[in-house]
C-alpha cells in the first residue's frame, strides 16, 4: 500500500491540465497500435460495409479506444487504484456511447443525406464533445473539496493537507 501511495503522490504532483495532457498522450499511444492493427486487407471482416466505409475503420477504432482509456487514466490521477477501477466502467460506457454515435452518424445521416463527409464530421464532433466533457469533469473534480476528502480517506493524502 505504501508503494502505491508513493506512486500516486508522484503522479499527483502534476497539475490537472498536465495530467489531462499526459493521460491523452498515453491513451493515444495505447489506441494507435490497435487502430493500426484494424487496417485489414481481409474482405470478410465482420463489419465490412455495414455502417461506414472500411477506410474509416482505423479512425473509428482509434477514437473508441482513446475515449475508453482516457477516463481510466484520469481516474487513477484522482483516486489511485479505486479511481482506475471505477473509471474503467465509465470508459466502457463512453466507448459504447461513441460507437452508438458513430452508428447513428453513418447509418442515419449517411443514408439520409448520402454524404460520407457529413457523417464523418458529425462523428468527429461527437468524439470531440465527449472528450471535452471528460476534460471538464476532470478539471472540476481536481478542485473539488469532496475529492480531497475521498483522497484523505483512501490515505492518498496526509490527513492535514488541503
Amino acid at each position: 500500500m505504501a508503494t502505491l501511495s508513493t506512486v500516486w503522490r508522484r503522479l499527483h504532483v502534476l497539475s490537472p491540465v498536465q495530467s489531462l495532457v499526459l493521460a491523452s498522450i498515453s491513451a493515444a499511444l495505447i489506441a494507435l497500435p490497435l487502430a493500426a492493427h484494424s487496417v485489414s486487407r481481409d474482405q470478410t471482416a465482420l463489419l465490412h460495409d455495414l455502417f461506414w466505409p472500411d477506410t474509416l475503420n482505423p479512425y473509428l477504432t482509434f477514437s473508441l479506444v482513446f475515449i475508453g482509456v482516457v477516463p481510466a487514466l484520469l481516474g487513477y490521477y484522482h483516486l489511485g487504484r479505486l479511481g482506475f477501477l471505477l473509471n474503467v466502467a465509465a470508459g466502457f460506457a463512453l466507448a459504447w456511447i461513441t460507437a452508438v454515435c458513430g452508428i447513428m452518424s453513418f447509418a442515419y445521416l449517411g443514408h439520409l443525406f448520402g454524404s460520407a463527409w457529413l457523417s464523418t464530421l458529425t462523428y468527429a464532433a461527437c468524439v470531440v464533445l465527449i472528450y471535452l466533457i471528460i476534460a471538464r469533469l476532470h478539471l472540476r473534480a481536481a478542485s473539488s473539496p469532496s475529492m480531497r476528502d475521498a483522497q484523505r480517506k483512501l490515505h492518498l493524502l496526509p490527513t492535514g493537507t488541503l
